[in-house]
């Protein structure tokens, strides 16, 4: 037998393995060996005798090494150590060490380690499949420690697809996949779906909220393709879940696919798209447990800068009243004691408060959100033998929010098990689950409503346990004081989910594959509310003026919600080779079924405010209940084969069937065809730059059931009715049936070209699409005479969308110095081809010969100011736009020139106005105010065009689309990485551009004015004034782009025009990371294999026009989102 066969035979009756590089020893000689009952090292020099084989017995393991010349004719040379690790600092067992030029060598043992004597002057050569080689010249005896680089080319990378895995290189659908595992573990994320952003060509994420837990940014995979949810599936490990569920620290990849073929044998869950993430599992070796510590400085990352002096806010008031003609609200005497209380804010009121206390100036926004300190921290054991993969992992993130009583507390743990029952079998458990509590107050009656308007400057927040109201006695006494708001009513809100999966995989046969597995997810949500008695405190006054909540107003609240899915999947899959043939075949079943309650009581009238359980309340105001269900049967399957790995083919398809539609609608069927050529493998490529070049193609169809559990059937609700006298509580059917309601379907075309070249350091992708939504799932309006009647759900209008992407990436490495840089761009416009018919209108003669404006607006089109209408984007703007006009006023012959008005259509001079009045007694009106006058139209004022040249200027036809909405058009993803020795350091750009955001809000950017509401700071220092009566008055100011202060909204400002559309365009600093990995000398004193301590900042920097908290929130005002910079160590035992 050979020498490889003695060696086997070894290792199958003893505990020892051989570690040792065919190229190094000769394992193929035949030899003729018998014993029994022999030391291992008597059996290894019998082997090995005259051949110049050396070993070395480590615990287990020998290592086999070829005895030098050099050392055989004793030669002194030169000794190197040292250890050899991965890129994560994970050890790597069985590198090659070679000196080159010669057979002599040795193996890395399975801590990594390894000692060789070498020639001085010579290099040594370290290889491993799956990583590029390493050099290093040898000019003295040392401690060599080596990082090894994985090489993509030879690593053949595995995508997760659906049910399933494939070689990326064999991909012909439109497949991104983000190993996002190192990332993740430095980025202080409260969210897994912020990792996404910037780092997929066609993957689009806004960040709505810095709120926690609503702080999920909103994901579209290639745009907004219909009218309906556009949502896309997520799956993490295949159950369907939110990122919201997910525990970011226990990700290791994330696929997203993109085009109808990868996402067809999702059917009716895959049309939005389907992202795909996979939780880690153990690596093979010994066990491992890991500590990863973060913490965070939560900042705003920008604020509304308001008017916080009261002497200045009362003077600006005082302007908007007398700017349309009445009188000054607050007195001279009020704003003089505020200027006196000004310049000695320590000394003391008569009421005995402090100046700065009873005359207050507040920053509302910087006293609500307030930098706070948040921690994370995580705990995992992994490991693997050679029939079990085990990793346990629990997280705590401590989330305080920016404004008090909103954080929350979330506990996470996982466990994924997978046992080699038999060569044949194994069997495996993933569960997962998490806990949530969250404080609980009435902070989105701040963020989203008129508490977050209603914010004058002459309330002071809360001092010595009180809380302050308006200390002007001329002040609206209703204007909030949000610390009063957040602090009159309380509770909390809990969260859990578990999350269980059991599964097998059975080998039959040889080539098949049958698996087998059945999940279960469990929700829970409870919530409590009520009210507390808090009054508020006049400290310029030194009393109590608004006394708390009386017993009998006192409420309380409960709410309590459940729901469970299981789902049940088997699949058969086989692969089979001929010659230069490969053909594969899946074949599945899934079952699903959703179900579910929740409760929601409500009871006013305390017993005592101490009490607080639900039964001390005396009156039942509200209960409410409801229950859902819903299920779904799929068949589904795949088909792929490829020619010399050359010509590449794969048919998907997935029938399903939904309880959502009516019986006879129930069953959708959903295909796709997609084809790939590796172009590069072809022969006249040969000696091409090219070390690949892939071209794909793919046709398919995809399904979308995202409505209501019964909206095919007729449905009722609860109303009220007039019997006899009295308002009677009743049922009455409420929704119009349609049992012809049927699938949502969506027809995708792909096109796309992979390329790499310079060895693979060079990778590319570019794809093109046309994707287009018909038959869309959509409740058009109705007429009123319908009364309280919901109408029917119908399949009803189609959406196109098209577009293109482009991926770019670089890797490298020269020395110890290793980088990377990738960038990716994305281009989608969504159109609805298909609605309620063409928009016309135009001058025409009616019945009567009168020539009329007509338009059909209100027939074919559904919204206000953003529509939707066929032929145009959805949801694009629908607003008027200011005149713009060439300033000659007047004809030579002295009659007035309708197109001779003001340039920007803002009346700012004599001559705007005197050509103002001069149209107006020609018959031309100007809407909304139309008469000329302070209280109406003047100076300081916008007119708007005329579009329909009816002479009405700025009427409801006026209107006009925009061809932009709120969602970008554009977005693009820059990143770079670069290590040296144990250095790293990365960063991630973010970009999106082509929409823009309607931002006009009174308290917040409003020349409108109200009393008891705020006013924008950036409005103090620029707004128009002009006063005819008094022209040298220093406050005069003529050019400004906005428009003058006016009391009660009435100026012509408040009109829904394009003069308040801004562009969102930006684009962010999204991660900036900076690390140090110790050396391995120093930690393994305290039994740690790697630690690695860093810096990394979030959100750090915002490049935009748009002047409202931030572009990705699309609005001027909410809770903001946040700026973090983190401190963390990942400690590796």
């Amino acid at each position: 037998m050979t020498v490889e066969e003695v060696l086997t035979s070894i290792e199958n009756q003893t505990e020892y393995r051989f570690l040792y590089n065919k190229d190094i020893v000769d394992v193929s000689r035949i030899v003729s060996i018998s014993v029994k009952n022999e030391l291992m090292t008597l059996v290894l020099d019998k082997l090995f005798k005259g051949e110049g084989v050396s070993y070395t017995i480590e615990k287990r393991q020998i290592v086999l090494n070829k005895v030098s010349s050099q050392q055989q004719d004793n030669k002194q040379p030169v000794k190197v150590t040292g250890k050899v690790v991965d890129e994560s600092g994970e050890t790597l067992p069985g590198v090659t060490v070679m000196i080159e030029g010669m057979t002599q060598g040795t193996i890395t043992g399975i801590d990594g380690n390894y000692q060789l004597q070498v020639p001085e002057g010579s290099t040594l050569k370290f290889t491993s499949i799956g990583y590029t080689t390493y050099t290093q010249k040898i000019t003295r005896p040392m401690t060599l420690n080596v990082t090894m680089k994985e090489d993509s080319k030879q690593l053949d990378e595995v995508v997760v697809v659906g049910y399933g895995t494939q070689k990326k290189i064999n991909l012909t659908g439109a497949v991104s996949t983000i190993n996002v595992e190192k990332e993740l573990d430095s980025r202080p994320l409260t969210n897994l779906s912020m990792a996404l952003s910037g780092m997929s060509a066609g993957v689009q994420t806004l960040q709505l909220s810095g709120k926690p837990n609503s702080d999920m940014a909103t994901i579209r995979i290639r745009g907004v393709g219909t009218l309906n949810n556009s949502n896309p599936l997520v799956l993490v490990d295949g159950m369907e879940l939110s990122f919201n569920d997910i525990n970011p620290n226990d990700v290791a990849s994330i696929s997203i696919l993109k085009d109808a073929a990868s996402c067809a044998i999702y059917g009716n869950r895959g049309a939005n798209g389907v992202i795909m993430i996979t939780t880690k599992e153990g690596k093979k070796g010994k066990t491992s447990v890991n500590y990863s510590g973060k913490f965070s400085l939560n900042q705003p990352s920008n604020l509304i800068q308001l008017v916080s002096n009261s002497a200045d806010y009362f003077e600006l008031m005082n302007e908007s009243a007398r700017n349309i003609g009445q009188s000054d609200i607050f007195s001279q005497n009020t704003i003089n004691e505020w200027r006196e209380a000004e310049k000695n804010p320590n000394g003391l009121a008569e009421s005995g408060y402090p100046n700065y206390v009873a005359y207050p100036n507040t920053d509302w926004y910087k006293e609500l959100f307030q930098n706070k300190i948040m921690s994370e921290h995580t705990i995992s054991v992994v490991g693997a033998s050679d029939n079990v993969n085990y990793n346990f992992s629990g997280s705590f993130l401590d989330n305080p929010g920016l404004i008090q009583d909103t954080g929350l507390r979330k506990y996470y743990i996982r466990s994924n098990i997978t046992v080699k029952v038999k060569d044949w079998l194994q069997i495996g458990n993933r569960s997962h689950g998490y806990h949530t509590d969250q404080d609980r107050n009435e902070v989105d009656a701040f963020t989203g409503g008129i508490h977050g308007q209603k914010l004058p400057p002459d309330i002071y927040p809360e001092y010595d346990g009180k809380l302050g109201l308006p200390e002007a006695v001329e002040e609206d006494p209703t204007s909030s004081n949000p610390l009063h708001l957040l602090a009159s009513s309380g509770g909390s809100f809990k969260y859990e989910q578990l999350n269980t999966s059991m599964f097998a995989d059975a080998t039959i046969l040889k080539d098949f594959v049958y698996h087998v597995e059945f999940d279960y997810m469990r929700y829970r949500h409870d919530a409590d509310w009520l009210s507390k008695q808090i009054g508020r405190y006049s400290f310029r006054r030194g009393k109590l003026v608004e006394q708390p909540t009386t017993l009998e107003n006192m409420s309380k609240a409960v709410y309590s919600e459940e729901s469970k899915r299981w789902r049940f999947v088997q699949t058969l899959d086989w692969t089979r080779s001929f010659g230069k043939h490969d053909l594969g075949a899946l074949v599945g079943y899934e079952a699903i079924r959703n179900w579910g309650f929740n409760t929601d009581m409500a009871k006013q009238g305390a017993a005592d405010a101490s009490l607080t359980d639900l039964s001390t309340y005396t009156e039942l105001s509200n209960i409410t209940g409801t229950t859902w269900e819903n299920t779904s049967r799929s068949f589904f399957g795949r088909l792929t084969y490829a020619y010399k790995s050359r010509y590449l083919f794969e048919v998907n398809a997935r029938y399903d069937g939904s309880s959502r539609f009516a019986p006879e609608s129930r069953w959708g069927f959903f295909p796709s065809f997609s084809g790939g050529w590796r172009v590069s493998e072809e022969s006249f490529m040969q000696g091409s730059p090219f070390d690949n070049l892939k071209i794909r193609l793919s046709w398919g169809k995809l399904g979308n059931n995202s409505i209501g559990d019964y909206e095919w059937q007729a449905t009722y609700s609860g109303s009220n009715y007039i019997f006899g006298d009295k308002l009677t509580s009743g049922l009455a059917q409420t929704v119009i049936a349609n049992q012809k309601l049927r699938w949502e379907s969506v027809t995708q075309t792909n096109i796309g070209l992979d390329f790499a070249i310079l060895n693979n350091r060079l990778v590319g992708e570019f794809d093109i699409y046309n994707k287009v939504t018909d038959g869309i799932l959509y409740r058009p309006g109705v007429y009123a005479t319908m009364g309280n009647k919901t109408p029917a759900r119908q399949n009803y209008a189609e959406v196109t969308n098209k577009g293109v992407e482009f991926t770019l990436n670089w890797n490298d490495r020269v020395n110890e110095w290793s980088y990377s840089f990738s960038g990716n761009f994305s281009y989608n416009k969504n159109l609805v081809s298909k609605f309620k018919g063409a928009l016309k209108k135009g001058w025409e003669y009616d019945e009567n010969g009168s020539y009329i404006y007509k338009s059909n607006l209100g027939d074919v089109s559904d919204g206000g100011d953003n529509r939707i209408i066929e032929g145009h984007i959805i949801n694009e703007y629908y607003l008027k736009e200011p005149y713009k006009g060439d300033a000659t006023y007047f004809f030579n012959n002295g009659l007035v020139n309708p197109t001779g008005g003001p340039k920007d259509g803002m009346i700012r001079t004599e001559q705007d106005m005197q050509w103002l009045k001069a149209m107006q007694d020609q018959g031309y009106v100007f809407y909304p105010n139309q008469k000329i006058g302070k209280a109406n139209l003047w100076y300081g004022d916008y007119i708007y065009a005329d579009i329909n040249g009816d002479g009405l200027y700025g009427n409801d036809y006026d209107k006009k689309f925009q061809k932009v909405s709120s969602v970008p058009k554009y977005y693009y993803g820059l990143q770079g990485a670069v290590t040296w020795k144990g250095f790293d350091v990365s960063m991630n750009w973010q970009g999106a551009a082509g929409f823009s955001i309607y931002w006009y809000s009174v308290g917040q950017n409003s020349t409108s004015t109200i009393l008891g509401y705020g006013l924008s700071k950036e409005l103090q220092k620029d707004h128009y004034f002009y006063d005819p009566e008094n022209p040298n008055d220093p406050r005069t100011n003529l050019y400004s782009k906005n428009s003058r202060l006016t009391l009660n909204q009435t100026n012509q400002a408040t009109e829904a025009s394009t003069l308040h559309l801004e562009k969102g365009n930006f684009l962010k600093l999204r991660n900036l990371t900076i690390g140090y990995t110790l050396p391995q000398a120093w930690t393994q004193k305290f039994y740690a294999n790697k630690v690695r301590i860093y810096f990394s900042g979030e959100n750090l920097l915002t490049i935009t026009k748009f002047s409202g908290m931030d572009p990705e929130m699309q609005t001027g005002m909410g809770y903001v989102t946040m700026r973090q910079l983190a401190l963390g160590i990942n400690i590796n035992f």
